[in-house]
C-alpha cells in the first residue's frame, strides 16, 4: 500500500553510493589556469620558469627566478553552453569573478658572481594557483513521444513486489529511486504479468503508450580546485635548475541535476483514471575534501638559447567526504504528492594518475621565444581507494580500466618584445581520455589563447585572452536520446608581478 509521506525511511541511516568514474575524472583534468603570461602562451611554460605558476607546473621554473617576487591574478570568466536535444537547442551563460593565483618567490644569491660553476641561487615560492573551476550551466529541452523517465523507473523497479518497495530499507541507489517513483505513483504495478499469488514483479509508467512529455534538465554546478603550493629551487651554474613542490590542494564541487516532465494536452487518462500532468526529480552533490601531490622538475640550458625541461607529477591522492540525497515529486489530476531520500554522507580516498611532462624552448637573444610543451596522462591509473566503512569500489575501478586510456596534451607559445612591450600568443589541444570505440572517444579540448605585458621598472603588468571549446554528449537518463553540448569559454586575466 503506498503512503502519500514517507516518513519511516526518511530516519533510516544508510548509503546511497553516488560515485562513478565521473567523480575521478573530473579530479584529474586540468585546462591552463595561471598567471596572465602563462595563460596568453598557452600554458607551455616547461622549459621557461620564472613564473609563479610554474611551481605547479614545473617547479624548476623557480630556479629560474634572479630576484624576489611578488605577483596577483584575477580573472574574469564567461562560459556559455549550448545544448541541442530532440530537435530544440538552449544556450545557457554564465560570468564570473575569480583568483587564479597569487605566491611570494625569494630568490637568495650565494655566491658574489651568477658566473661561478656551483650553486648559484637557493629559492623558495609559496603561494596558491587555481587548478581548475567547475562553474557551470546546461539546460536541455524538448519533446519526447517516444519515452519518458518512469519508463527507467520502471524498468529499475523490476524484480522487487510492491511489499518490498513499501518496505525498502537497502542501500541500493537505484532501488531508492524506484521507491521514490512508486510513492509518488509515477509507476504502477503491472497487471498483465502477475506472479503465483497475484502479485507483480514488473511495473509500466504512468502514461499510455504513445503519449508524449515535455522534457527539461538542468545541471548546474559549482566550485573548483585550488593548490597551495610549498617549493624550493635552485639554480646550478646558470645551466641547471631544479625544483621540487609539494603541492597540498582543496576541492569544493557542488552540483544539482534538475529533471522534469509535463504531459501533452492530448494525453488521455489511465486506466485507473489517473491523468499525469508533471513531475520533477532532483540530485543534489556535494564534494569537499583536500589531497596532496609532489612534483619535481628540471631545465637544462645545453645552449645559450635553448632550454629542455622535463617534470614529473605523482598521482594526488585525496580524502573526499561526500553528501548526497534525490527528490521526486509528482502532480495528477487527482493528487500531488513528494518524496525524498536520507541524506547519504560518505567519505572515501580518490587517486588521480601521474603527470610525465617534457618542454622545449628556444630563445632569440632577449628579443623572442618559441616553447612547446608534451605532456602524458594515463587516465586508466585513476582509482578510488577504500571507503569510509571499508567499501574497495571493485567494480568502479572496473569501470574505469575498461573506458579509459592514456593520451597526450599538446601546448604551443611564442612570445616577442617591442621595447617594454611583449606580444604572446599560445595554442592547447588536450586529448580525450576515452578508450577507441567508446562514444566518447573523439571528444577532445581546443584553447586559444593571446595577450601581452608590459615592465615598468620592476613592475611587470600582464593581459590575457583565453577561449576553450570542445563538445561533449550525454544523455538525460539511460534510455534518452543523446544531449549534443557545445562549450565556449572566454577567460580575461590580469597579473600584477613585483620584484624585489
Amino acid at each position: 500500500m503506498r503512503k502519500t509521506f514517507l516518513i519511516l525511511i526518511c530516519l533510516l541511516p544508510i548509503s546511497i553510493f553516488a560515485q562513478g568514474p565521473s567523480d575521478v575524472l573530473r579530479l584529474s583534468s586540468y585546462y591552463s589556469y595561471g598567471s596572465a603570461r602563462m595563460v596568453s602562451m598557452g600554458g607551455a611554460f616547461g622549459a621557461l620558469g620564472s613564473e609563479f605558476s610554474s611551481l605547479s607546473y614545473n617547479p624548476a621554473g623557480l630556479g629560474v627566478f634572479r630576484s624576489s617576487e611578488f605577483s596577483f591574478t584575477p580573472s574574469l570568466k564567461i562560459r556559455n553552453d549550448r545544448a541541442e536535444y530532440l530537435n530544440s537547442s538552449y544556450t545557457d551563460s554564465r560570468t564570473r569573478v575569480l583568483v587564479d593565483n597569487f605566491g611570494l618567490v625569494g630568490s637568495f644569491s650565494r655566491l658574489e658572481s651568477e658566473e661561478e660553476k656551483g650553486l648559484v641561487r637557493l629559492n623558495f615560492g609559496i603561494g596558491y594557483n587555481r587548478l581548475n573551476d567547475f562553474y557551470s550551466e546546461t539546460t536541455a529541452l524538448g519533446e519526447n513521444s517516444i519515452n519518458s523517465i518512469m519508463d527507467l523507473f520502471a524498468s529499475s523497479a523490476q524484480g522487487y513486489t510492491p511489499l518490498e518497495l513499501d518496505s525498502f530499507t537497502g542501500a541500493n541507489r537505484d532501488a531508492w529511486t524506484s521507491v521514490m517513483a512508486w510513492y509518488t505513483y509515477l509507476i504502477n504495478p503491472n497487471e498483465d504479468l502477475l506472479v503465483p499469488g497475484g502479485d507483480t514483479l514488473h511495473y509500466v509508467a504512468a502514461l499510455n503508450q504513445g503519449d508524449g512529455v515535455y522534457q527539461d534538465q538542468s545541471i548546474s554546478s559549482r566550485g573548483g580546485v585550488g593548490e597551495y603550493t610549498f617549493s624550493l629551487g635552485a639554480n646550478i651554474a646558470n645551466s641547471l635548475y631544479l625544483g621540487a613542490t609539494i603541492g597540498v590542494q582543496n576541492v569544493y564541487y557542488e552540483s544539482n541535476v534538475y529533471y522534469a516532465e509535463s504531459a501533452f494536452e492530448s494525453n488521455q487518462p489511465l486506466a485507473n483514471g489517473d491523468l499525469f500532468r508533471s513531475l520533477n526529480y532532483n540530485q543534489s552533490l556535494l564534494l569537499t575534501g583536500n589531497g596532496y601531490n609532489l612534483k619535481v622538475g628540471a631545465i637544462y640550458r645545453p645552449l645559450p638559447s635553448v632550454r629542455l625541461g622535463f617534470a614529473v607529477h605523482t598521482p594526488t591522492f585525496y580524502d573526499i567526504s561526500e553528501e548526497y540525497f534525490e527528490t521526486m515529486g509528482s502532480v495528477f489530476n487527482v493528487r500531488n504528492v513528494s518524496d525524498e531520500t536520507p541524506a547519504n554522507l560518505y567519505d572515501y580516498k580518490i587517486e588521480s594518475p601521474y603527470k610525465l611532462i617534457g618542454s622545449v624552448a628556444y630563445t632569440f637573444g632577449t628579443k623572442a621565444l618559441i616553447s612547446v610543451d608534451y605532456e602524458f596522462i594515463d587516465y586508466a591509473k585513476m582509482r578510488f581507494g577504500k571507503g569510509g566503512d571499508g567499501y574497495k569500489f571493485i567494480d568502479e575501478n572496473q569501470d574505469i580500466k575498461s573506458n579509459y586510456t592514456s593520451t597526450f596534451n599538446l601546448k604551443t607559445g611564442a612570445e616577442y618584445w617591442i621595447g617594454s612591450l611583449a606580444l604572446r600568443a599560445g595554442y592547447a589541444y588536450y586529448g580525450s581520455p576515452y578508450i577507441d570505440g567508446n562514444e566518447y572517444a573523439a571528444s577532445h579540448t581546443d584553447i586559444f589563447s593571446g595577450g601581452f605585458g608590459l615592465a615598468i621598472n620592476s613592475v611587470n603588468l600582464d593581459w590575457a585572452y583565453q577561449r576553450i571549446q570542445f563538445n561533449d554528449k550525454y544523455r538525460p537518463y539511460l534510455i534518452a536520446s543523446m544531449v549534443n553540448r557545445d562549450v565556449a569559454q572566454d577567460r580575461f586575466v590580469f597579473t600584477v608581478r613585483y620584484k624585489f
